[in-house]
């Protein structure tokens, strides 16, 4: 039980069904001053009460039930103990004396699914008429301890006149809800202020109420003559009780969980298409309209890799195809998974989105390597090395960027390694400066996407600045797929025709894409 500094006395009264007397012996023991308090009383007649001292924190009450009439143990004895204070508790300001009921909390089996009945009243809910001649405040106390201070308490109230007034007069109730201590609503915090009109349903939320002792408290307002008042009869209903999130539901775009933080646990919503609020209410955000767009884009968007796929097939780039329609398959479906609202999922979404970073990955680095100016067998090599290394990578985390950032620094520091070193072998540049020119725009386009994808790309522009960042990106592949001239294909269309150049074709074909300086008789030229 947890009392509060204004508790002048407390009171346990306990009543047995049960013929015989009942002797209780018990302890109390209190925090913070860690007192004792032992006391022994007779049951007579079904029923005691045990007073003692004011009380200031947690109170554990510990007893034991014996009788002396051995006949009596024949029959279980049954019995309800009460716990509160049994004198007035004033408000702050005006010394007003406020009589306090206590509440019995009914646990369910769902986290923080409590319900605070009224003691000794058999309905979950609790009922009172007030009217002009009863001037009576009254205060229901209710627990708030480990057990629900990560839930959201709920107060409902629906009020009905009793009896007919005049249009003039006006009726209502006014509530405070408060801590440690009942307060009328004068005095009470404006968030805390509760205002219930005649004829009319109320309800208020407390979410993850602080522990302590709170009291709701009620008082009769009418602003009529004091004839018209006497007869206007207000019948008030109300319910006290505790759920997670708000009644264990989020709304329409939200799903209440329960999450662990520091040892503390408690509910939260989690919202989706934008929404937000602590229960998911809040539209201000919502991209539920630009839902179809924002899918359509993301996902078609993709497509403009196939260009790149058709360029790399016709080079005879069969890897650099195989990567980039890798990553334009699982891009796709990845963002078809990654929806709030309706989603299609291949497999797994940790799957499908794993996959897309290995393929987004694998694009920059086999992109790379194919512009280094090596033998393709060794191209082939390095291939697989960093793929392996793209997997490895993002297994190990793939939302670290300094990851990503340096393992294309390094496949792009080889490649001009190479560059430097082929130009200073055959002294000239190389790549050549017609095939530079070419490549610049390529460049340019990548850099506009990687400054839009990690500068300007936030939650809310997320579906076109993505969109554009997979159309820029694919776009710029087209600019940095090696390229031959009309002769080398004249060549291996010609093999089809004379045999006796067979051989030299199918090696040209087999090698890919090469640089003329690969090969000191390699007679192609890339542009």
């Amino acid at each position: 039980y947890y009392t509060s500094p204004g508790n002048p006395r407390l009171s346990i009264l306990s009543e047995w069904l049960s013929p015989c007397d009942v002797t209780i012996l018990g302890r109390i023991n209190g925090l913070p001053d860690f007192y004792q308090y032992d006391y022994q009383t007779v049951c007579k007649n079904g029923s005691c009460i045990i007073e003692t001292n004011q009380l200031s924190a947690f109170v554990w009450i510990y007893f034991q039930i014996s009788t002396n009439n051995t006949s009596c143990l024949n029959n279980s004895i049954r019995g309800s103990l009460l716990v509160h204070s049994t004198e007035c508790l004033y408000d702050s300001i005006g010394g007003t004396c406020i009589k306090s009921y206590p509440t019995q909390r009914v646990m369910f089996t769902t986290y923080y699914n409590f319900l605070y009945i009224p003691v000794n009243r058999n309905s979950n809910t609790s009922s009172i008429i007030l009217n002009g001649n009863d001037s009576s405040i009254y205060s229901y106390e209710f627990i708030v301890d480990d057990r629900n201070i990560g839930g959201t308490i709920h107060l409902d109230f629906e009020a009905r006149l009793q009896s007919h007034v005049q249009s003039n007069v006006n009726v209502s109730i006014l509530g405070c809800v408060s801590k440690h201590q009942p307060h009328r609503y004068r005095d009470c915090e404006i968030d805390y202020r509760i205002y219930i009109n005649q004829n009319s349903h109320v309800t208020r939320s407390l979410p993850y109420p602080e522990i302590a002792l709170w009291y709701l408290t009620l008082e009769y307002v009418c602003n009529g003559s004091m004839n018209n008042c006497d007869n206007a009869s207000l019948a008030l209903t109300f319910q006290i009780s505790s759920s997670s999130c708000t009644r264990e539901q989020c709304g329409t775009y939200g799903v209440c969980r329960i999450l662990t933080s520091q040892q503390n646990i408690f509910s939260v919503c989690t919202c989706i298409a934008g929404y937000r609020g602590y229960g998911c209410t809040d539209s201000s955000y919502s991209y539920v309209s630009k839902y179809l767009p924002s899918v359509l884009f993301l996902t078609l968007s993709n497509l403009m890799f196939i260009p790149a796929i058709i360029v790399a097939i016709y080079y005879h780039l069969y890897i650099e195809a195989l990567v980039y329609f890798f990553n334009m398959f699982f891009s796709t479906f990845y963002h078809a998974c990654d929806q709030d609202l309706h989603k299609f999922c291949m497999f797994k979404y940790d799957g499908l989105q794993l996959s897309d970073f290995i393929g987004s990955y694998a694009s920059f680095v086999i992109t790379l390597i194919t512009l280094s100016i090596i033998p393709r067998a060794v191209k082939v090599f390095l291939f697989v090395l960093g793929l392996l290394a793209c997997v490895t990578i993002n297994s190990r985390d793939r939302f670290d960027d300094l990851q990503f950032i340096a393992l294309i620094s390094i496949t792009f520091s080889f490649t001009i390694v190479t560059w430097v070193t082929v130009s200073i072998k055959k002294h000239r540049l190389q790549p050549s400066l017609k095939r530079l020119l070419w490549i610049t725009p390529g460049l340019v386009l990548a850099i506009i996407g990687l400054i839009l994808f990690t500068a300007v790309e936030t939650e809310d522009n997320y579906w076109y600045i993505h969109s554009l960042w997979h159309i820029l990106m694919a776009a710029s592949i087209l600019f940095f797929i090696p390229k031959k001239l009309e002769q080398n294909r004249r060549r291996i269309q010609a093999s089809d025709l004379d045999p006796n150049v067979h051989n030299l074709s199918t090696h040209a074909v087999n090698r890919g894409a090469t640089l003329p300086d690969e090969e000191e008789n390699n007679s192609s030229e890339i542009i």
